[in-house]
């Protein structure tokens, strides 16, 4: 008797267990891999690029400026010597100031293209939920492990550019 309601028991609990389909995907690598995010991303990335040069130029005469003092170092009178060493002091915070500034552009850059383009990413992202019957889909980030199969990024990036 206890193996018929054992039995019963069973086939009543796998008949409520459904199977749930779950998928990952890094959604900002398939919007920034995909033809438009390479296409809005052109003009970003020359902002980037000169910022970066700027930053490169003022580092190098910095050092230079440095390398000066030092070679000077013993010629150089007491004032004179800490008048120049604030200089550099000065110069090295405002470069300093200047790269973080740069970072902040380049980062706030990044997320208006970024807004700029997921509608078109979450569009894409919902076609594909809809045709594999997705139940969850989780930020490939935020998981320990996924299969390859459960990886929808190069497929969303695919969907992307297919429907744009």
């Amino acid at each position: 008797m206890k193996k018929i309601i054992a039995a019963i028991f069973t086939l009543c609990f796998i008949s409520q267990v459904q199977a749930t389909e779950v998928a990952v995907v890094d959604f900002r690598a398939a919007l920034l891999g995909s033809d438009i995010g390479q296409e809005a991303a052109k003009e970003p990335k020359q902002k980037i690029a000169a910022m970066d040069a700027r930053l490169k130029q003022d580092q190098e005469a910095l050092q230079a400026t440095a390398n000066d003092l030092k070679r000077d170092e013993l010629t150089l009178s007491k004032e004179e010597f800490n008048k120049r060493r604030q200089q550099l002091a000065e110069e090295q915070n405002k470069i300093r100031a200047m790269a973080a500034n740069m970072q902040r552009q380049a980062k706030e850059l990044e997320q208006a293209l970024i807004q700029s383009i997921t509608p078109q990413g979450e569009a894409a992202l919902k076609a594909l939920i809809e045709e594999r019957g997705l139940d969850l889909v989780l930020n490939r980030q935020l998981s320990l492990f996924a299969d390859a199969e459960a990886d929808l990024t190069n497929e969303l990036m695919q969907r992307i550019n297919k429907d744009n």
